[in-house]
């Protein structure tokens, strides 16, 4: 393949651009080689807040590259990414990525997915956790603890101490303040985690691994006309349970989703089953660990939405007792 250098001397155009999406600092151009269209998107994970709270400091996502862990991925996934590499002769950062354009694949801003997209997004999942759960790739991941520190009134309270305040972090204190007024007996049940998310992780640890993508939001979703799912942003890779991804897929996207939950564990289970991963024995207490760690990622953002509080609740209440 060649490298990021000799493509980008070939490129006739580039230019900025914004993806709507984008929660982190990352700057993006829009680049035209050989009259194809690329996106260029370059970190400094030095001063991006979303690298900071990961705790990147090698830069995950051009690791990847340098590993080979895209070209592993299975056939339904489409990475996009071309060519990676570091800008800097001695650091890690900046970090640069260039991608084919998938401009047009990508789910609409803030529209609901179809139920034909919502089940290649569950299938690809699927694909992705049966192919790696015997063994994952050699590469540097982000440690599963993290996951649950990333977005943390602590977190946010250390990054506002440093000067790296940003992306949802205003946020995250005042939403988790709410829930405990408001819901006083979720608060309580959650709170532990949220200050020392270690026993969750510890009893996740326990259970089937396998390749964790991270962050199986809408805004890094796409689906082409051949059925390939395309699958952006691979800053927060991880080794865990598979029901970690589908966690975090339903505690972000609630809001999107043409189904509701309790059917997209159902269609997600099935998926893996039709896989030839025989779910039996552990599914119903990963489903209650998994969804309570996104809970932990994502409660905050719920503060005020009594209904959606209503549904997380029993998990994360038979996760506490589960946990001891």
């Amino acid at each position: 393949m060649t490298g990021l250098s000799h493509l980008l001397e070939r490129a006739t155009s580039r230019e900025p651009m914004k993806t709507a999406d984008s929660k982190s600092a990352a700057t993006f151009e829009r680049v035209v080689i050989d009259g194809d269209n690329y996106v260029l998107k370059v970190v400094d994970g030095t001063s991006d807040w979303l690298s900071i709270a990961s705790r990147d400091v090698e830069g995950r996502a051009v690791c990847l590259w340098e590993d080979g862990v895209y070209a592993q991925m299975p056939a339904s996934i489409d990475h996009t990414v071309v060519a990676a590499a570091r800008l800097h002769p001695t650091s890690a950062w900046p970090a640069a990525l260039l991608m084919r354009d998938a401009t047009d694949a990508l789910v609409p801003e803030d529209a609901p997915v179809t139920s034909s997209t919502h089940d290649a997004f569950l299938g690809a999942m699927a694909d992705v956790a049966v192919a790696f759960r015997h063994e994952q790739p050699r590469t540097t991941y982000m440690p599963l603890v993290v996951n649950y520190v990333a977005f943390s009134p602590g977190e946010a309270r250390r990054q506002e101490e440093q000067g790296t305040w940003g992306g949802p972090q205003p946020f995250v204190v005042s939403g988790w303040e709410r829930i405990r007024v408001d819901v006083p007996e979720l608060y309580a049940d959650v709170a532990p985690l949220l200050d020392e998310p270690g026993p969750l992780v510890t009893a996740l640890q326990a259970m089937p691994m396998t390749f964790l993508h991270g962050d199986w939001k809408m805004g890094n979703l796409g689906h082409r006309p051949n059925g390939r799912v395309v699958l952006l942003d691979w800053d927060r890779p991880c080794v865990g349970p598979p029901l970690v991804d589908l966690g975090w897929y339903i505690a972000v996207n609630c809001d999107r989703l043409p189904e509701s939950k309790d059917d997209t564990l159902a269609r997600y289970r099935d998926a893996l089953e039709r896989r030839g991963w025989d779910t039996r024995g552990w599914w119903e207490r990963q489903v209650t660990l998994a969804l309570t760690g996104a809970f932990a990622q994502m409660g905050w953002s719920k503060a005020g939405q009594s209904e959606e509080l209503d549904w997380w609740q029993p998990h994360v209440r038979a996760a506490r007792q589960l946990l001891g």
